[in-house]
């Protein structure tokens, strides 16, 4: 009990920190046509899959992502959630959402997908300021 209470605060924390982030950086997006290059040019940065580590077998981009998120590297997971956030934005953008919305609607729909998991959720956090930088 002392734990799911702890593990609430903490949840608590983090959705607040998310909360005044949002606000602040509310009127500061670039316009959807700016915001479509530079997200396209950050996935491309992104995009150079990390090196396959696991055998010698050669992995797709997804295998070698999805087996550094499994062996809990923070970083592999960081980069995962960035390119997947980058993507989803990329989408929204392009079916006439503005910045602002598309970023805030994305991590939404990350969070709502976390199922609660800290790491996740702070990941997702880490990612939002990340866009919120580039944007």
């Amino acid at each position: 009990m002392k734990r799911m209470n702890l593990i609430r605060a903490a949840l608590f924390a983090v959705f607040a920190f998310m909360g005044t982030v949002s606000l602040s950086a509310q009127q500061n997006w670039l316009p959807a046509p700016q915001a479509i290059v530079v997200l396209s040019n950050e996935l491309n940065n992104l995009g150079n899959p990390p090196a396959p580590s696991i055998g010698n077998t050669l992995q797709t981009k997804q295998q070698a992502t999805d087996a550094f998120a499994k062996s809990g590297c923070t970083d592999c997971m960081l980069r995962a959630v960035k390119e997947q956030f980058i993507l989803l934005t990329l989408k929204e953008i392009k079916l006439g959402a503005d910045t602002g919305s598309a970023v805030e609607s994305v991590r939404a729909l990350m969070i709502s997908g976390s199922n609660g998991n800290a790491q996740l959720l702070a990941t997702i956090q880490t990612a939002y300021q990340y866009m919120d930088s580039i944007l």
